[in-house]
């Protein structure tokens, strides 16, 4: 699939100050980039058709990846830019929408039009933003085909200042994260006999920046979501298990896990002078550990 354009909106003074997503504006200073790289495999798959006998092929999965930027640009000078691609942008409750559709003219591209599209859904009264969604589709033709594709981003429970969007943790789970990206060549040069080969790509692993402090979002075994702590606690993945380390005391101390709701799942304790210790195996989700008043977030995948 063919990407022609980046994601250009406009709506307001590119020097316009940030401000709180419940003011009726955005709440960044614009221009602003998301960027999206995304590793992960990769399986592509066609049906072709000779003499009107249909033949499947699967060519396999592999490791692959897919990268792209959306840039929110407000410095076009050209008044009939959101005319000529249906530009649209709405900020309405809770929800900020920046979406275009468009046909490109070009002698070599002529044809290839499509839609692109930005949603941010904000929870009402915080700095915090509930969901992250892009998606995409277009169409190139070319000579005896054409290409269809779609793309799509989503990710859940994030926070901002007027600055950035970031993240407390890099838990690929946690956030409901996904990135696919789906596309068709068909060839018909040869009608009636013809074929279409399929690709379909879904990322393990997401690395977002621009507007997003630097993240790499995976899928490990846990996550540590909170900065440094008294203690310079710290929970890691160890060898397939998880593990947590600390400065050294003279004195015994308790380690205690809780869930979410505050109900202690586990409690032993740490002899003077040890500085690591193993956490014990606990079901898959989010849980909270504590050490002489330091505290960290781990999230355990299944």
């Amino acid at each position: 699939m063919k990407y022609l354009l980046t994601l250009l909106l406009c709506f307001f003074a590119s020097n316009a100050f940030a401000s709180s997503a419940d003011s009726g504006k955005c709440p960044w200073k614009i221009p602003f980039t998301i960027t999206i790289q995304g590793v992960g495999n990769q399986h592509s798959y066609g049906r072709s058709v000779t003499n009107f006998i249909e033949h499947d092929t699967d060519y396999g999965t592999h490791h692959s990846g897919d990268a792209f930027s959306i840039v929110v640009d407000t410095s076009s000078s050209d008044s009939s830019f959101s005319e000529r691609f249906n530009l649209q942008y709405s900020l309405v409750r809770d929800s900020l929408l920046f979406s275009f559709n468009y046909l490109d003219t070009d002698i070599v591209t002529k044809g290839a039009h499509g839609f692109k599209s930005l949603l941010i859904i904000f929870a009402p009264g915080k700095d915090s933003i509930i969901q992250l969604t892009y998606f995409e589709a277009d169409s190139f033709p070319y000579s005896g085909g054409i290409s269809y594709g779609s793309r799509k981003v989503q990710i859940s429970s994030l926070l901002f200042d007027d600055t950035s969007i970031f993240a407390t943790d890099s838990s690929f789970y946690g956030h409901n994260l996904s990135m696919t990206n789906h596309t068709v060549d068909s060839s018909y040069s040869s009608w009636p006999s013809y074929s279409d080969r399929y690709t379909d790509f879904t990322a393990s692993s997401v690395t977002l920046s621009g507007i997003f402090r630097p993240t790499t979002f995976s899928n490990p075994l846990a996550i540590v979501t909170e900065s440094p702590q008294p203690n310079n606690l710290a929970i890691y993945s160890s060898n397939g298990s998880i593990a947590c380390s600390f400065d050294v005391s003279d004195h015994a101390r308790d380690l205690e896990i809780f869930s979410p709701l505050g109900i202690r799942e586990a409690s032993f304790t740490i002899p003077a002078g040890q500085t690591e210790a193993s956490l014990p195996h606990l079901p898959a989700g989010f849980y909270f550990v504590r050490l002489d008043g330091a505290m960290a977030k781990v999230y355990i995948s299944e």
